[in-house]
């Protein structure tokens, strides 16, 4: 095993001496910053045993070592003194020189590179204690070393360049061959619209001449991918449930259904759960909205006092729970689906989500929430948002149905049944007064990459 050191100013230049004269075999043992540059050590023919012997286990060869002298006293004596007696020549050992090999210490601190820390003691080797010089040496790793980071992230940004290039390229070529699909991808992504869906959307499109064509169809394509429940709880009744995170309006949404239903089916054949036991007096609101439409108001801790509170109310043609509302990260929503989920109970469950909501916090949403079994969406604050196509894309990407849609505080006018056709349009509503075309460079950077 040839070892060798070379000296650069830099790591890419050692780098490149390693291989001219080594070649693309050489194994690099260490490199360190240096005055002036960089050092690195590299072998060639690395022969991992012979390194595993070298760093774990002392050769087991004999060690020569000199017979002692054992020194002769003196004695005081007033007799003349008689002529010390002659030591014996000590006989050579007839056992042969064995050369002796260096210990790892040694070759570490001849080298000046710690040997790498994964090799372990070989079996029948005896572990011996580190001397206090080396005991205190941190380990090396090569992942963090400076200058490997420096590379990495320079070869990141080489990478980032050549990837905008060519999508700055394709972009081009797709504005030359479909200029109208070009103008269609612009409008999608103005309504808030993913960049994905956009892409599906303009992919099945017949292109004609006439760009207002071209609106029409994408818009009627995206009103079919958005699917609705036909005012299924109204209708039919039952076991509601409706669940999402705080703030969204979920007790508001309970009070217009129960008055909508009471309005149609008349009084006395709804009744109000509420599985809040975590803030204070949470359940006031809903047993105010109680008292106003005769409605009886029940409180469930657990998924047992639920499933016995919904026995009782077996003469009720609608029952509306209304749960807690948490962060999709509190600690405490599997509780909420545990009771939800309690063996025995038939109910079908929505969840709330606001329209002004960000696409981020929709998904982030709607995958913790989606650990129970969901029957559709009620989408609410329609009158605070400035944008739309974000959650109807976040519906169409986990493929639920919306069944309501709520744009205000007033009971129980500002609910309606959702329509796809209305939403979408109201959607271009939305984008004609509030949202801004996106520029060239975001279109290129955002559907370059499709183009292909």
């Amino acid at each position: 095993m040839k070892i060798k050191r070379y000296f650069a100013s830099d790591i890419r230049q050692a780098i490149r001496l390693v291989r001219e004269e080594q070649g693309p075999d050489a194994v690099i043992l260490s490199n360190r910053r240096v005055e002036g540059g960089v050092e690195i050590v590299a072998a060639l023919d690395y022969d991992e045993s012979a390194v595993r012997r070298m760093a774990n286990c002392e050769d087991s060869a004999a060690r020569v070592e000199a017979p002692a002298m054992r020194p002769e006293p003196v004695l005081a004596s007033a007799a003349p003194a008689e002529p010390a007696p002659v030591a014996p020549v000590p006989e050579p050992d007839p056992s042969p020189f064995v050369a002796r090999r260096a210990t790892p210490e040694e070759v570490d601190e001849a080298l000046d590179f710690a040997l790498p820390s994964k090799y372990g003691l070989s079996p029948g080797c005896k572990e011996e204690r580190p001397s206090r010089r080396h005991q205190a040496q941190p380990e090396v790793v090569w992942s963090q070393e400076p200058s490997l980071m420096a590379m990495r992230d320079e070869m990141k940004e080489l990478r980032s360049l050549l990837e905008n290039q060519l999508t700055g390229l394709a972009w081009r070529e797709m504005k030359r061959d479909n200029p109208q699909r070009i103008k269609l991808l612009e409008k999608l992504l103005q309504m808030g619209l993913s960049p994905d869906l956009c892409h599906e959307l303009a992919a099945q499109i017949q292109y004609r001449p006439d760009m207002a064509q071209n609106w029409r169809q994408a818009l009627g394509l995206l009103a079919s991918r958005v699917d609705v429940t036909h005012d299924d709880i109204l209708t039919h009744g039952g076991t509601v449930a409706l669940i999402g995170p705080c703030g969204v309006g979920k007790t508001t949404t309970i009070a217009k259904l129960a008055a909508r239903y009471t309005l149609r089916h008349g009084a006395g054949k709804v009744a109000l759960v509420t599985t809040d036991s975590f803030r204070i007096g949470a359940h006031h609101q809903l047993r105010t909205y109680g008292q106003i439409l005769s409605a009886p108001v029940h409180m469930a801790k657990d998924g047992a006092e639920l499933q016995s509170i919904l026995e009782s109310l077996r003469d009720k043609s609608l029952i509306l729970i209304d749960t807690a509302g948490m962060s999709q990260r509190d600690v405490h929503l599997s509780e909420q689906f545990a009771m939800l989920n309690h063996r025995g109970l038939s109910l079908r469950t929505y969840i709330v989500l606001s329209a002004s909501s960000q696409r981020a916090t929709l998904d982030d949403v709607l995958r913790q929430f989606g650990k129970v079994q969901l029957d559709g969406a009620i989408l609410t604050k329609l009158d605070e948002a400035a944008i739309l196509g974000e959650a109807i894309s976040a519906l169409v990407q986990y493929h639920l149905p919306v069944a309501y849609l709520s744009d205000g505080q007033a009971v129980p006018e500002d609910l309606h049944p959702a329509r796809s056709n209305s939403l979408v349009n109201r959607c271009v509503t939305l984008m004609q007064q509030y949202s801004h075309a996106p520029s060239e460079e975001q279109l290129a950077v955002t559907f370059g990459r499709m183009a292909g």
